[in-house]
């Protein structure tokens, strides 16, 4: 078994999706409720969804469809403003987690429900390069994400 499938809903505000493809995980995008509920029925080896909650818009309704029809695990990554319920999710990122800890929590979810068999390929470079900088000027709402990797694969996607 390879790199599971990660669906990620909404909108990528904070470059999340090249962060997870330089990990070596294989990324979907879905913009909307109908999307998702199609990506869910083509594809059954998503191994998780992955949900950017945005301001007054929970992320809810999207996290009770995917549970309906998928076992993957629902990751939400929370707005400072959200109001999505907690309990809906197997893991929360709150705002400001650096990617190298939420790429961590992701891995660690996978390999614990049996949605990956190993730690994707370039994994160690990319948890390597997005660790903390003291230099780096503190993270706001976004993760901070560095290193040639990252920044050529964020070219790529915007």
């Amino acid at each position: 078994m390879g790199s599971p499938t990660i669906l990620y809903c909404g909108a990528d505000d904070c470059l999340r999706i090249p962060v997870l493809r330089v990990a070596g995980f294989r990324v979907a995008h879905c913009a909307s409720a109908t999307e998702l509920a199609r990506r869910l029925e083509d594809a059954p080896e998503i191994g998780a969804v992955l949900f950017e909650e945005s301001r007054g818009k929970p992320a809810d309704a999207a996290a009770e469809l995917a549970r309906q029809r998928s076992s993957a695990a629902l990751v939400l990554f929370r707005h400072p403003a959200g109001e999505s319920s907690e309990e809906k999710f197997d893991l929360v990122v709150v705002p400001a987690t650096s990617p190298a800890r939420w790429l961590q929590e992701v891995a660690e979810m996978l390999l614990a429900r049996g949605g990956m068999a190993e730690l994707p390929r370039g994994w160690a470079h990319v948890a390597h390069d997005l660790q903390p900088n003291p230099k780096d000027p503190p993270a706001g709402s976004c993760d901070a994400a560095s290193g040639p990797g990252i920044q050529a694969e964020k070219r790529r996607y915007t």
